[in-house]
C-alpha cells in the first residue's frame, strides 16, 4: 500500500533568487524550510524530517533522481560507507527523491544484484511533488525529478555549500567530506585542500592587488597591535576605504573589538572617522572605514605649525570627543597616531572603540615590564597591570603607555574621563610642541602617571592660559576631570601663544 503524502515547503522568498541565474542564490542564505516524510532501512514507521530534526548539527541534503536507477546506488552506498566520518564532523545526511516511501522500502529490500540499494545508514525522504527540489533550485521540469543537487547546511540553518550535477554524473563522498572540513574550518582553503594542510594565513597573504570580498587592496597604511590597515578600493560602491584587518587574537577580545566598532558606526561627524561596515571574510573580522587623507599628528613636526593651526587641531579633537561621548562611545586609546590632520588642517579621530577589551581572552603576560610588553611605549599594548609594590595582578592593561590615564595603568576599563586625560597629554604637546612624557622604560612611565608626577611636570611648563584647564584634564581622580564639551568651550577662548 502506498503512503499518499506530499511534503510541505515554505515558499522561497523572491528576493533571494538571482535574476541572472536559473538557480536561487542559496549560499549564505537560510535553507528553505521543509517537512518531508522519510524512512530508515529496516523501519516500517514513517518519520517526518524538518530542520528542527537536525538542530545543532550540520546537514547534507542529498537530492537524487529516482530509486532503482543506475548511478544512484553507487553514490548512496558510498556516502553510507562514510557515514561515521560525517558523524565525527557532527553532520547528518538526508537522501531525497520523488519516489514514495513504499518505493524506498522496496529499494532497501531488493537484493543489490537485482538493482536494490541494501542497508543505508541514513534515511531517505519523499518529495513526490518536487516542491522542495524546486525551492532548492534542483528540479528538472522535463524529467519531473531532481538533479543531483547537494547542499551543506550549518547548525544555524544557513547554506554553506551548494552543487548540482547532471543526472548522469555521480558525486564523490570524499570530495564532500573535504568541502565539509573546509567550511567548518572557517578559513580560506585552496584547490585540493585537505584538513591536514591548514587554512591559508590571510594576514601573510595580504598584498596590493589582492581582493577580499568586495575590496581590492591598494597599499598598506600601517600595522598596530590589533591589526593591519590597508588602503583599498570598494569594488561595489566605487570608493576608496581604509580596511582594518583584526589580528587572530583570543576570540572574546576580537568579539569585543567588533562590538565596539559597530557602536562607533553610529557616529557621523566631520572630526570622527566614519565606520562604514564590520565584516568577516575568510574567518578574519574586518572594519571598513572612511579613508582620511593626511598625516597623523605623530608624524607632524608640531613646531612647523603656527599657534592658530595647533589650536584648530585641539578644537577639532575636542569636537570629535564631544560627539562620541554624547553617544556613550569611549575611544580608550587616544594618542597622536590616532589623529589624522588633512592638508587643509582639519583633524579627524581614528579607531574609536577599538582599544577596549573585556578581561576574558587577554593574554596573561605577567608583570608589566619592558621584557614582556615591549620597548615601544607608543604602540597599543594588551597585558596584565601589576601592583609594583605587592607584585600582584590588578587588572587588564590596555592602551598606549605614554598616553594612558592613571586608572588605565591600574587595569581599569577606559571611560570618557580616561579620554580626557589622554587628550590633556596631547593638548600639552600641541601647546609646547614636545611630548609630556619622554620615552622612558615602561615601568617608569606607568609610575609617573600613577603618582601624579606627569601632571606636576606639565603644569610647570605651560603658561597661565592653559594651566587651569590642563590641571583639570590631568586630575588623578577621574571624577574631577571636565567633560569633552567643557574642554571644547575652554579651548575656543584659549591663546596658544601665552
Amino acid at each position: 500500500m502506498q503512503v499518499g503524502v506530499v511534503c510541505r515547503v515554505e515558499k522561497y522568498q523572491k528576493s533571494q533568487w538571482n535574476r541572472d541565474s536559473m538557480l536561487p542564490t542559496l549560499i549564505g542564505q537560510p535553507a528553505p524550510k521543509f517537512r518531508l516524510p522519510a524512512v530508515q532501512y529496516g523501519a516500517e514507521e514513517t518519520e517526518w524530517r524538518t530542520p528542527e530534526s537536525y538542530a545543532g548539527e550540520w546537514l547534507v541534503l542529498f537530492f537524487y533522481p529516482r530509486d532503482f536507477s543506475f548511478v544512484c546506488p553507487t553514490e548512496l552506498t558510498a556516502f553510507s560507507a562514510h557515514f561515521e566520518e560525517f558523524r565525527l564532523r557532527n553532520c547528518q545526511i538526508l537522501g531525497i527523491s520523488v519516489d514514495t516511501l513504499d518505493d524506498h522500502r522496496r529499494w532497501f529490500e531488493t537484493p543489490v544484484s537485482e538493482g536494490g540499494i541494501g542497508p543505508l545508514r541514513f534515511p531517505l525522504a519523499s518529495d513526490q511533488a518536487g516542491e522542495f527540489a524546486r525551492a532548492c533550485g534542483v528540479w528538472l521540469e522535463e524529467k519531473q525529478c531532481a538533479a543531483r543537487g547537494l547542499l551543506i547546511i550549518d547548525p544555524d540553518g544557513v547554506v554553506q555549500y551548494f552543487v548540482a550535477h547532471n543526472t548522469s554524473v555521480g558525486r564523490n563522498s570524499d570530495e564532500v567530506l573535504r568541502v565539509l572540513d573546509a567550511v567548518q574550518s572557517g578559513g580560506l582553503c585552496p584547490e585540493s585542500w585537505a584538513a591536514a594542510d591548514g587554512t591559508i594565513d590571510i594576514v601573510n597573504e595580504l598584498k596590493p592587488g589582492r581582493v577580499l570580498g568586495q575590496y581590492r587592496l591598494v597599499s598598506q597604511l600601517g600595522a598596530g597591535g590589533f591589526g593591519n590597515v590597508f588602503l583599498a578600493d570598494d569594488l561595489t560602491l566605487n570608493r576608496r576605504v581604509a580596511l582594518k584587518v583584526i589580528r587572530a587574537t583570543a576570540s572574546s577580545a576580537r568579539e569585543q573589538v567588533i562590538a565596539e566598532a559597530r557602536a562607533a558606526a553610529s557616529l557621523n561627524h566631520p572630526n570622527v572617522c566614519t565606520v562604514f561596515a564590520v565584516e568577516t571574510i575568510g574567518g578574519l573580522p574586518m572594519i571598513v572605514m572612511e579613508y582620511v587623507e593626511g598625516d597623523s599628528l605623530s608624524e607632524i613636526e608640531l613646531s612647523s605649525l603656527n599657534s592658530k593651526e595647533r589650536a584648530r587641531i585641539a578644537v577639532d579633537i575636542s569636537s570629535g570627543l564631544t560627539e562620541a561621548h554624547a553617544h556613550g562611545i569611549v575611544h580608550g586609546d587616544l594618542k597622536p597616531a590616532n589623529v589624522i590632520v588633512s592638508n587643509g588642517g582639519r583633524a579627524t579621530l581614528l579607531d574609536f572603540g577599538l582599544a577596549r577589551h573585556s578581561r576574558d581572552g587577554l593574554p596573561q603576560t605577567g608583570p608589566t615590564t619592558d621584557a614582556n610588553v615591549g620597548n615601544d611605549v607608543d604602540v597599543t599594548v594588551i597585558g596584565v597591570a601589576v601592583d609594583e609594590n605587592e607584585k600582584r595582578p590588578v587588572g587588564a592593561l590596555s592602551g598606549t603607555p605614554r598616553y594612558m590615564s592613571p586608572e588605565q595603568t591600574l587595569g581599569e576599563r577606559a571611560t570618557t574621563a580616561s579620554d580626557i586625560y589622554s587628550f590633556g597629554l596631547i593638548l600639552f604637546e600641541l601647546i609646547s610642541t614636545r611630548p609630556a612624557i619622554p620615552k622612558l622604560p615602561l615601568v617608569e612611565i606607568l609610575d609617573s602617571i600613577r603618582s601624579g608626577r606627569v601632571r606636576e611636570q606639565v603644569l610647570s611648563n605651560v603658561g597661565s592660559s592653559a594651566s587651569t584647564l590642563l590641571a583639570e584634564m590631568l586630575a588623578t581622580d577621574p571624577e574631577s576631570r571636565p567633560t569633552a564639551s567643557d574642554v571644547k568651550h575652554e579651548l575656543s577662548a584659549m591663546n596658544f601663544d601665552d
